[in-house]
């Protein structure tokens, strides 16, 4: 029997429209995992092991990886140095003279904290994105919490030529706390070899600053980090938000593949400028977002902060 002729344009319209691509999020014992249009994006390691929760690895929408292996699942052209920089994490590496930043089990050194996951407060899935927002302590050498961080972190099906996602931080004061002025802090990125700029690698800020020498301590909305990986010319940017603390923030760029966002960094950068730490009373909150994307070569960066700064 034939279908109505009626129903043939609405037939056609739902074959011919593409499905809405979703984000799927799983939560396991150890870490939680994003799926988007069923393909696998990153895991939020939970990081008993390593001190403090990373996000890895981030992958590309054709599914090639942009963080480094090494030490998670090591590659053998991966850089071994610096063992703390896991994929995509949060820290400090100078609050109140504890580091939370270089705290990878493997060191000894004095004062090194750990930022320790709590629990999944909730999780939100829907056409076309998907979040969780987790709580996390900050506790000290001592066993002390000084920090309640409460993070979302919400993953987008769209643009389907690329992967993005934002960070919305919350910190707590616990007690009277200073973000010191230094580089290491507060989001930070580790590419893989392919971006460094040894191997063609390029940094570039809003401003068109290059390269580590153009970009480092420099003050930028977002920097965007092209390479040649494996064929495929793409970028990773990461960007501030106009509400942020000291927005446009300083970049931490080594030309390794390292890519931080360091509000509280300015001294650190030029001598002769005014310290720019940050000091939290005991229950106050600082707010932060970020955006990452990873995206061809050819997008317009631009346009995606102008869309995240309206947010």
């Amino acid at each position: 029997m034939k279908p109505s002729l009626l129903l043939i344009p609405a037939l056609l319209a739902i074959l011919l429209s593409p499905a809405t691509a979703q984000v799927k999020i799983d939560i396991k014992q150890d870490r939680i995992s994003v799926d988007i249009g069923q393909q696998p994006f990153t895991e939020l390691y939970m990081g008993k092991e390593a001190h403090k929760p990373f996000l890895y690895p981030l992958r590309t929408a054709s599914g090639k990886k942009v963080s480094r292996g090494f030490p998670v699942e090591p590659l053998p052209d991966d850089p071994t140095d610096h063992p703390h920089q896991k994929g995509l994490w949060v820290g400090s590496e100078h609050l109140s003279g504890m580091d939370f930043w270089e705290n990878d089990p493997s060191y000894h050194r004095p004062n090194m904290g750990t930022i320790v996951f709590k629990d999944v407060l909730n999780t939100r899935q829907e056409d076309g994105q998907g979040s969780f927002t987790m709580l996390s302590e900050w506790i000290s050498l001592e066993g002390e919490p000084v920090l309640t961080e409460t993070r979302t972190m919400t993953f987008y099906a769209a643009p389907r030529d690329c992967r993005m996602f934002d960070v919305d931080l919350h910190l707590r004061a616990k007690r009277a706390v200073t973000f010191e002025d230094h580089h290491d802090s507060v989001i930070g990125i580790r590419l893989g070899p392919a971006f460094d700029e040894k191997n063609g690698g390029r940094p570039v800020n809003a401003q068109g600053g290059a390269g580590e020498r153009g970009t480092r301590g420099q003050r930028s909305e977002w920097v965007d980090w092209q390479a040649n990986l494996d064929g495929e010319k793409v970028g990773v940017a990461l960007m501030d938000h106009l509400s942020n603390f000291a927005f446009p923030t300083r970049w931490h760029i080594r030309s390794m593949g390292l890519l931080v966002a360091s509000p509280f960094a300015q001294h650190d950068y030029w001598a002769l400028a005014p310290d720019s730490g940050k000091t939290l009373k005991a229950g106050e909150e600082l707010h932060l977002r970020y955006r990452i994307l990873i995206h061809p070569a050819t997008a317009d960066v631009a346009a995606v902060f102008k869309e995240f700064s309206a947010k």
